[in-house]
């Protein structure tokens, strides 16, 4: 039996008073936006905000940001497919207006051609200082009131570690080594797709100038996170920092 997964328009997700996602056995609402198949048995539906507020509202529930279910996997799809399925609505190459498949999932293009869903490869790191039992943490200029590990893009032609050791020194002046994958995450509040690495260093201090992406940098040992605004669980970040914090 199909279940339908109503989502807003900025990956608002509606929850139950205890948090669970809500989900529908009929299409929750008459006139959606956009409608995709995430499973065989799972429908998600863009309506908007309003409507998704109503839906959670009627139940005692809420509407949560989408990252807070960065870990979940039917929810991270669904989300993601939705975002895609509202940006594309022509062909890169031609400029041709875009159908899609009977899912809402592959576009196509007025020569036929087929595009998939984007995701955009980001690297995210673990970085501890060489014997002291610290990692570097940051708040970035844009998201200052937490936190967070080191992260960026991956640009063309690089590889992931590449990319990871590139991001480290530009926006903190230090040299890391010892790069080790540490796992993944879709993130798709973004499109993005987010590669985990760890490594250490030996520049407790910066080595050169930053790119000023971060407003804050700092080495936090394990004590002091309690005392910290950290990346949001659901996040590979705070997944990281709570594996180190306890690891002993």
């Amino acid at each position: 039996m199909t279940r339908f997964l109503p989502i807003g328009p900025a990956g608002e997700v509606p929850v139950s008073a205890s948090g669970a996602p809500l989900f529908f056995p009929t299409p929750p609402h008459p006139d959606p936006v956009h409608t995709v198949t995430v499973t065989a048995d799972l429908t998600a539906v863009g309506v908007d905000r309003e409507a998704v507020a109503s839906l959670a509202e009627a139940v005692d529930g809420r509407l949560v940001d989408a990252r807070v279910f960065g870990r979940d996997r039917l929810v991270s799809r669904a989300v993601a497919l939705l975002r895609n399925r509202g940006m594309v609505s022509f062909d890169p190459v031609d400029g041709t207006p875009v159908t899609f498949t009977a899912d809402g999932v592959v576009a196509v293009g007025g020569q036929g051609r087929r595009i998939f869903p984007r995701v955009d490869p980001a690297v995210i790191g673990l970085v501890e200082l060489l014997g002291e039992e610290r990692i570097l943490l940051a708040r970035n200029a844009r998201r200052g009131g937490y936190f967070s590990l080191i992260a960026g893009y991956v640009d063309p032609g690089e590889n992931l570690e590449e990319a990871f050791i590139r991001e480290v020194r530009e926006e903190t002046a230090r040299r890391i080594s010892g790069v080790t994958y540490w796992g993944s995450q879709p993130w798709a509040v973004s499109g993005a797709l987010m590669v985990g690495f760890t490594a250490v260093t030996e520049d407790e201090h910066p080595v050169g100038e930053t790119d000023g992406e971060l407003v804050e940098i700092r080495w936090v040992s394990r004590a002091e996170l309690g005392d910290l605004p950290l990346a949001r669980p659901g996040s590979i970040a705070h997944a990281m920092i709570t594996e180190w914090r306890n690891a002993r």
